[in-house]
């Protein structure tokens, strides 16, 4: 019995001087939102509160006053709330609590990473990095300027002969319409003064984006280049003697 008596009394000692202890730069949390930082040996003045039981209780003092500042003296039980253009002064025995403010992420990421990589996440980085740039060396490629179709070229995208029909024109199988054309209204590039179907597939050739060209009228030939997806079986909607149309497979 007197040993449990003993052992209580040593933990009521102990939180008392836990609570008498001060230690510069320990942080609170009262409440959410309300956190206090404390340091040793000074206070500030402001309202006086006796009886108070705790830096906890002190530090709620000062939130109810929505104060930032409370002062708190553990052998008197003496809590100063403090006045926002109180003095600051030394004091030994006193624990000053300021209210600061919590990060939202106490680890945000930093900008460079200090430790080195494994080995093998380097090199699958590394080999990343030279597949896109490769991918970025192709496109580059692709939207270059186009070759100047041949006569071999011409003659396969000729109308109205090849009207209906699959040609190889640039490398690239097309299908001809002679006299009739898809939706070119929002057309993605418009090349001015082309002078033949086969110029204007060379143009469609040279980018990768492009589904089908439009070339015409005749008295003013233009090449409009589209992305629009379209199906290569489908027979164009529009229809125009002057113009001539020509769709990537």
């Amino acid at each position: 019995m007197r040993s449990s008596l003993l052992y209580l009394l040593a933990v009521a000692l102990g939180a008392i001087q836990a609570d008498a202890q001060c230690v510069d730069g320990h942080r609170e949390i009262i409440s959410p939102g309300y956190t206090v930082e404390y340091k040793c040996d000074i206070y500030r003045t402001g309202d006086a509160h006796s009886n108070v039981a705790s830096h906890n209780e002190c530090a709620k003092l000062c939130e109810v006053a929505a104060r930032s500042v409370c002062s708190y003296h553990p052998s008197s039980k003496t809590c100063v709330v403090g006045r926002e253009n109180g003095q600051d002064k030394p004091k030994p025995g006193v624990t000053y609590m300021e209210k600061v403010e919590e990060d939202d992420d106490p680890f945000p990421d930093d900008d460079e990473d200090p430790f080195p990589q494994d080995c093998d996440v380097e090199k699958d980085a590394c080999l990343q990095r030279e597949t896109d740039l490769k991918n970025e060396l192709a496109q580059c490629k692709n939207d270059g300027t186009p070759v100047v179709p041949s006569a071999q070229d011409v003659a396969a995208a000729s109308c109205p002969a090849r009207n209906g029909k699959e040609s190889t024109i640039s490398g690239r199988e097309y299908k001809i319409w002679c006299g009739r054309f898809h939706n070119s209204k929002d057309y993605r590039e418009r090349i001015e003064n082309v002078g033949t179907l086969a110029a204007c597939i060379s143009w469609c050739s040279a980018r990768a984006w492009c589904t089908y060209a439009v070339y015409g009228p005749k008295s003013n030939p233009s090449c409009e280049l589209n992305a629009r997806s379209v199906a290569y079986t489908t027979t164009p909607g529009g229809v125009h003697k002057d113009y001539q149309c020509a769709v990537k497979k």
